[in-house]
């Protein structure tokens, strides 16, 4: 009988405390625009002061959506600035997860430590930190989340399947799958501190493209942090070389811009505007990892800046790299040509405007793979975590055995002006047609 009452005490509080919630009186939507205006979001007209006005909330399945008018004369940068006053406000107290606590407290057994039990399960059930996201479509939307994003997303083969083109997976939202497509934007700077993701998504987007574009992909790889993480890749087919120190790069990047200069050449002879009319399903991609260690060298740079200017119509495609992302180590000739971005944290907001032109990626959460990916648009997203076993099984049927003696020799003399080496990176001639 004792735990009866206690059970309908219990249950009746919550679902009180659900339903008032529901109706609106433990509105957040309200403490939304007190936060707003405590933290000076509002303008003065005609003497009074005027704050954000709120027009409509709809439930969703994750949480809440709530549409407010803006006062004229602040924007929505104003306001995207102010994302953690409202988070850390509306997270003042903890809460329950009311759904999920009443599951639970029916398997509970009555017994001397009831009461202990129910305590426990209070504390186990606490819902976990609203997280906010802001847009602005007119009127500024504000979504708060009841559950954070998820901080591990699984590149499996499933993934596959669900790409098109010369598409790879950017990373998950909470409610879909963003893909970065390389033909409609073509070239791609790739930032973050070290161990937040990047090396992973470099493979990510490397193995993704072996294995839908196995015949049209080649790579020019570049990997300035001693060659560890493309080494896996050094047998494929499609990988005309790899590059690990300066100096070898080059030499990759000008074996790179020639075939550039004949695939620009052709299309010129034959009045063709790109490849796309040319009909040439091949692209190269030139992916520089730790580019940084070649931003002091002018001859590596130039070649990257025309790569980046001209590469497009040609089918070249540049993915820039680097965990140091300044403005010299990120040319705005780079920055400018680069219509995407994808950027790990970073440890200053300076940093995240030499990537992003905006502040934002110094204020991600300490979690692997989080990132903002930006195109004309900008979205945090959690990157792929594709694993080495994955990524071996997938380009296995595409690595080729090369014979001793061919794996000490490179093509690099037939550019003019290079000198042979001894040991150094393998590059495979291929032709452009």
């Amino acid at each position: 009988m004792f735990f009866e009452l206690l059970s309908s005490a219990v249950v009746g509080g919550l679902v009180g405390y659900s339903s008032l919630a529901v109706n609106g009186m433990t509105n957040d939507g309200r403490k939304i625009a007190r936060i707003c205006s405590n933290a000076g979001l509002s303008v003065k007209e005609q003497g009074k002061a005027q704050t954000m006005q709120l027009l409509r909330k709809s439930k969703r399945d994750w949480g809440m959506e709530y549409a407010y008018r803006i006062p004229l004369g602040l924007s929505f940068s104003d306001f995207q600035r102010r994302v953690e006053n409202i988070e850390d406000g509306l997270n003042g107290k903890s809460y329950v997860d009311v759904k999920s606590f009443l599951q639970a407290f029916k398997t509970l057994k009555l017994g001397p430590n009831i009461l202990r039990d129910i305590k426990g399960l209070l504390t186990e059930k606490k819902a976990a930190r609203k997280e906010v996201e802001l847009s602005y479509n007119g009127l500024l939307i504000v979504k708060v989340y009841d559950t954070p994003m998820t901080d591990k997303f699984d590149y499996d083969r499933g993934m596959l399947d669900k790409l098109k083109g010369w598409e790879i997976p950017a990373g998950t939202t909470r409610t879909q799958i963003i893909k970065h497509d390389f033909e409609k934007h073509c070239h791609l700077i790739v930032a973050g501190m070290t161990d937040y993701g990047k090396s992973v998504f470099l493979k990510n987007i490397i193995t993704t493209l072996v294995a839908k574009q196995t015949k049209n992909v080649k790579f020019f790889l570049i990997d300035l942090k001693g060659g560890l993480a493309f080494n896996r890749f050094r047998s494929l087919e499609q990988v005309q070389g790899i590059a690990k120190k300066p100096d070898e790069a080059l030499e990759m990047l000008t074996l790179a811009q020639a075939k550039m200069e004949e695939r620009i050449d052709y299309l010129l002879r034959n009045d063709f505007e790109d490849i796309k009319e040319a009909g040439f399903p091949d692209r190269y991609f030139v992916v520089i990892d730790e580019a940084a260690d070649i931003s002091d060298d002018k001859a590596c740079q130039a070649i990257i800046k025309d790569i980046a200017r001209r590469g497009r119509g040609a089918g070249f495609r540049l993915i820039y790299a680097t965990q140091y992302p300044t403005n010299e180590t990120l040319s705005p000739q780079v920055r400018q040509n680069c219509s995407a971005r994808i950027c790990f944290r970073l440890g200053t907001g300076v940093a995240s405007r030499a990537v992003l032109d905006e502040e934002g990626a110094e204020k991600l959460p300490l979690i692997k793979g989080r990132a903002i990916y930006k195109t004309d648009r900008t979205t945090i997203v959690q990157t792929p975590l594709i694993e080495n076993e994955f990524i071996n099984e997938t380009i296995k049927p595409n690595i080729i055995i090369r014979a001793r003696k061919d794996d000490d020799k490179h093509d690099a003399s037939l550019i003019k002006g290079t000198t042979q080496r001894k040991h150094s990176l393998v590059i495979e001639e291929v032709g452009i047609c």
